[in-house]
């Protein structure tokens, strides 16, 4: 891994990344708080756009799939900033009067600055899991309460519902309602917002689950459901904000493996990559929550086996727990700009 040797660069950085960068989503945002820990202080910028992979470059960067991130031509936003490190640090010209972060923020559309990221004035909040399909900042107060799906890895649920030769980044942005149909996905959806809620940093997910079987996979989606009787194509559309998986056998240590026992609750806990997104007034927070992602993530064939070397007849169903009772509260914890 390249941060083991972050500690040793003594010179000025500015990092630029993608909120949907397909190919490595974790490696920008963690090559900053790295870079950020050094023991010695150097000048460090952090720029942040809604780009895919390297979608800085080209045409005006604010389209991806079927979003639009406004009219502003955002890759002038890398020329001009980039132009300004290299001009400084490089011909000792001009001035880099710049904030060390400059995100922008999908669903309000707009630049944001802040002296440094983690943000100030983030609150984590807990968001919960409940019955029926209900998200809530409320804690479940019932003393038995789970939804359940059946996890077959012979019909996985797909990544995307475009059919096509190549991945395209555009599913970091897709609608979702292709799996929000699907008997092996369960979603929790919130009542239209009140107010704005505007996420800025990395999303925690607990979750209390058991399983059938010695093993299963854990993808946990976060999306913004667009308000119904909007006069647009959009009206419902279900924008993936960001997803990631947890290969439930590694939810203790990457290190050491270690199977689940049949029936038994067992708490599967892991972090989601940074956020920077608004979700706005009558909208909809929706987390989704499968145990496939195909062909993104091989199938797991939900035993506790080894992968490498399977048959076709080791890869078996699983019956999938996910709690929701006071006890054993499954919940996401958003990082909440005040």
């Amino acid at each position: 891994s390249p941060i083991k040797q972050y500690a040793k660069i003594d010179i000025p950085v500015m990092i630029v990344g993608g909120l949907f960068d397909a190919e490595d989503a974790y490696g920008t945002w963690n090559s900053y708080k790295a870079l950020a820990a050094r023991p010695k202080a150097r000048a460090l910028y952090l720029l942040m756009g809604p780009w895919s992979h390297g979608g800085w470059y080209g045409e005006k960067g604010n389209q991806l799939g079927e979003i639009s991130f406004g009219n502003e031509d955002l890759n002038e936003k890398f020329r001009t900033l980039q132009q300004r490190f290299f001009d400084y640090y490089l011909n000792n010209e001009g001035t880099m009067e710049l904030p060390a972060i400059t995100l922008f923020f999908t669903g309000e559309n707009r630049w944001r600055t802040f002296a440094k990221w983690p943000a100030e004035k983030i609150k984590a909040t807990p968001i919960y899991l409940h019955a029926g399909g209900a998200l809530s900042f409320e804690k479940p107060l019932e003393n038995s309460a789970y939804t359940q799906y059946e996890s077959d890895p012979a019909h996985p649920v797909p990544y995307t519902n475009a059919i096509g030769r190549h991945r395209s980044a555009a599913y970091m942005t897709e609608d979702q309602r292709f799996a929000w149909r699907r008997n092996d996905v369960i979603s929790f959806v919130t009542p239209p917002l009140e107010h704005a809620l505007t996420l800025c940093g990395a999303v925690d997910v607990d979750l209390s689950t058991s399983l059938s079987t010695t093993d299963a996979d854990f993808v946990v989606k976060i999306i913004d459901v667009f308000p119904d009787d909007i006069d647009s194509k959009q009206a419902g559309y279900q924008m993936l904000v960001r997803g990631d998986i947890m290969r439930g056998r590694y939810r203790k240590s990457f290190t050491t493996p270690e199977a689940f026992v049949p029936s038994e609750i067992s708490r599967v806990a892991f972090s989601l990559a940074d956020v920077a997104h608004t979700f706005e007034k009558g909208h909809r927070v929706m987390v989704q929550i499968q145990s496939s992602w195909f062909p993104l993530a091989d199938r797991n064939p939900q035993q506790f086996i080894n992968i490498y070397h399977c048959t076709k007849a080791d890869f078996v169903r699983s019956l999938v727990k996910i709690y929701h009772e006071h006890a054993h509260a499954s919940k996401l914890v958003l990082p909440i700009l005040q």
